[in-house]
């Protein structure tokens, strides 16, 4: 019995020590687990930090590209205001310019009708002139005919008077 016990002793040694052994490498196997489930979970951790910084600076980015948008909208409407103001002005400079042509063209116009009338006073002026210079000499024709003829009548009566 003795060895049956120093047996049943090292049977139940042995089972034990299987028993420990299992439940070891189980322990070292969950360890494992544990530690790689841990490393994951800070490595996520640090990828959602990641995450985070980068939604915070995606954000500051957008609200100072919003800013910038919304200032390069401002220009543009300034701009637009402005195009639409040196538009109205150009349709007035547009219309002031076709007023001066048309009153320059009516100016031309008289012009080249004074003109004319002038031209034609200047020979109504010359004809008139060329009709007095004519009718002068008419007259100084007949005046010296008429001195000449009183001449000869004087000269006439005194030949009939001194004779």
């Amino acid at each position: 019995m003795k060895k049956t016990t120093f047996i049943l002793a090292i049977l139940v040694f042995a089972g034990a020590i299987a028993v420990i052994s299992y439940f070891y490498k189980e322990n070292q196997e969950v360890t494992r687990v544990l530690n790689q489930e841990r490393y994951s979970r800070m490595v996520a951790e640090e990828e959602l930090q990641k995450g985070d910084y980068r939604i915070k600076k995606l954000e500051a980015d957008l609200q100072t590209t919003q800013v910038k948008l919304s200032r390069a909208q401002e220009s543009l409407d300034r701009e637009r205001e402005e195009k639409s103001g040196i538009k109205t002005e150009f349709n007035k400079l547009s219309e002031r310019k076709d007023s001066l042509e048309k009153n320059l063209k009516s100016a031309l116009d008289m012009q080249e009708t004074l003109q004319a009338r002038a031209d034609s006073a200047v020979r109504a002026e010359n004809l008139a002139a060329a009709e007095v210079a004519k009718a002068t000499a008419e007259a100084l024709a007949e005046k010296e005919k008429a001195e000449a003829e009183a001449k000869a009548a004087e000269d006439a009566r005194k030949a009939l008077l001194g004779k």
